[in-house]
């Protein structure tokens, strides 16, 4: 009787050839989902960062309504966040980087020391009657990078016509594949895209262009 239960015990376990084969298969299974799982983080924190630009320029369209048709801009008494907290309930200041607020990229792996998005300087204080293509042009963007590659706070994106500067701050191409990196774009009418860092809205990426005043800005108006 001993022995026929012995007998059922070995003919049911696993042999360690089959271990080893059942390891092999859960090894390349999770070999080949790592990297879909990969991707779909990738492609929510875009989605989840257009939302956030989205929002902000939502944001500045309606101070620009309240404040005499002009958009909003920045001097040294005051930022982009104190003009805009009233609207969006979060980041007090540039030296609020909470991570759980609109102004905080999903992408952005220094958040202490970068900027989530920079507003673009064309537009500081202008009126939005002097936006002649406000659905193609830019409002702000990634950002928190200079030409170094270097993190800042600063909540600007200066166009490609503007030449490299210590305190310049450039579109940040978190987002994409390594060999497609992008930029989560909102424009001056509200709604946001995804763009490289290519023309029509930019030649190249931080550290490869360094301004260039007679390129021909195409997105960056007004």
């Amino acid at each position: 009787m001993i022995e026929r239960r012995l007998l059922r015990r070995a003919l049911s376990a696993f042999t360690l050839i089959e271990l080893l084969v059942v390891v092999g298969i859960i090894a390349l299974l999770m070999a080949m989902l790592l990297p879909a799982l990969a991707g779909a983080r990738r492609a929510a924190a875009s989605v989840a960062c257009m939302s956030n630009t989205r929002q902000i320029a939502q944001a500045a369209m309606l101070y620009a309504f309240d404040h005499n048709d002009i958009w909003v801009g920045w001097h040294p008494d005051t930022d982009r966040k104190q003009l805009l907290h009233r609207y969006l309930g979060n980041g007090k200041s540039n030296a609020d980087v909470a991570h759980n607020q609109v102004w905080h990229c999903p992408s952005n792996e220094l958040p202490d020391e970068a900027a989530g998005y920079g507003f673009n300087t064309n537009l500081n204080w202008r009126r939005l009657t002097s936006f002649s293509n406000p659905s193609r042009t830019v409002a702000l963007c990634d950002a928190g990078i200079n030409d170094s590659r270097q993190p800042t706070l600063a909540t600007h994106a200066f166009p490609p016509t503007a030449e490299s500067f210590p305190g310049i701050g450039r579109p940040n191409p978190r987002h994409g594949s390594e060999a497609d990196r992008r930029v989560s774009v909102a424009f001056a009418d509200g709604h946001a895209e995804s763009l490289p860092m290519t023309p029509p809205f930019y030649p190249g990426p931080p550290g490869e262009w360094t301004g260039d005043p007679d390129y021909e800005t195409q997105l960056w108006g007004p």
